[in-house]
């Protein structure tokens, strides 16, 4: 087959070098441009050092002519609250985009400018980007020209509660979700609470009940059980460099052992290749998910109360991998394509 022209849009970031490693050793890609806000004219390997010799073409300018003449698929890197003043410029140009920004994952505008502090400025188009969990969404990811990622800390919560919540087995006004996440959740730009010392040797709850993610999360989570999911979640810094461990306390319906809910887990995901259901006893680790694309679910039941644990790299499964997961349902390919 062709190779499959794929431009970044946005590629300097912590989630655009992820991407970029993830597309050299795609079998059917070809990137055709790196295109940054700052940086233009600098082979992306000098922002990178570690892709020297393995990708030095040099970065340019969001150029929407050029990009959208040379791509068939385009992924926006971009910060939160400046894709949906970009994204417009390429839609008339009918190419499949994959945005890993916020800008198009929430239905509601309302929600957006509470969640996020300002008026969407493309609310128009909300409606017509498909959220971007394979998993739960894939028949409509093949259909579609415009993708949505999901949020990091949103992958891996709803992929614990799922199977679940689709089942009716727990109840939709009583989860809790305790998650800690790595430093690099909060971007390259450098802010204080990142700085090394300031969170080196520390764990510190932050956006208590006010997360901006927890709005995406109830929105999905609802669609998922058919009904409002309300929940209560709580994240925390924590110091290392990536990954998010999310454990998840919810009020079963009815009575159950852990082998009903084993059974249930893998029954859901046994066609999914980068879902991991832990066998009894055994919990997610960070360490055994670390780099991939992988989502990996323990289970636990203590008295009526079903505790839920997941663990993802929030860059891959979080971020760049599913994106790339996403293009290949998209262009009809083998979903583990450059994820393996």
């Amino acid at each position: 087959m062709n190779k499959i022209r794929v431009s970044v849009v946005g590629a300097s970031g912590y989630t655009g070098f992820e991407l970029v490693k993830i597309l050299l050793k795609h079998p059917h890609v070809e990137i055709t441009n790196l295109a940054v806000r700052s940086d233009g004219g600098r082979p992306f390997s000098e922002l990178f050092p570690a892709l020297k010799g393995r990708c030095d073409l040099k970065c340019s300018a969001i150029d929407v002519s050029i990009i959208a003449d040379e791509s068939d698929v385009i992924f926006f890197g971009l910060p939160h609250k400046t894709s949906m003043d970009i994204i417009p410029k390429f839609l008339d140009f009918s190419k499949k985009i994959i945005d890993l920004s916020a800008d198009y994952r929430l239905n509601n505008e309302e929600t957006y400018k509470r969640a996020y502090g300002i008026n969407h400025s493309d609310k128009g188009n909300l409606s017509g980007f498909v959220y971007g969990l394979p998993e739960f969404n894939r028949e409509k990811i093949r259909q579609t020209n415009t993708v949505a990622n999901p949020g990091c800390f949103p992958t891996g919560i709803e992929l614990a509660l799922m199977p679940a919540l689709q089942s009716g087995l727990i109840k939709t006004d009583s989860i809790l979700v305790d998650s800690k996440t790595g430093i690099s959740g909060g971007g390259k730009t450098p802010k204080p609470a990142f700085h090394f010392p300031e969170c080196n040797e520390n764990v510190a709850a932050y956006k208590v009940a006010s997360h901006q993610h927890e709005p995406e999360i109830e929105q999905e989570l609802s669609k998922m059980a058919g009904k409002a999911v309300d929940i209560v979640f709580v994240p925390h810094l924590v110091p290392m460099t990536r990954g998010i461990y999310n454990t998840i306390y919810t009020e079963l319906t009815e009575p159950l052992t852990v082998g009903d809910l084993q059974e249930l887990y893998q029954n859901s995901y046994k066609n999914e290749p980068f879902i991991r259901v832990m066998e009894k006893g055994k919990v997610p680790e960070i360490k055994h998910v670390a780099h991939t694309n992988y989502c990996d679910i323990g289970i636990v039941i203590s008295g009526n109360r079903l505790i839920l644990m997941s663990a993802i790299d929030n860059l891959i499964k979080g971020a760049s991998g599913q994106a790339v997961q996403n293009m290949n349902v998209m262009m009809g390919l083998d979903e583990t394509l450059g994820l393996n």
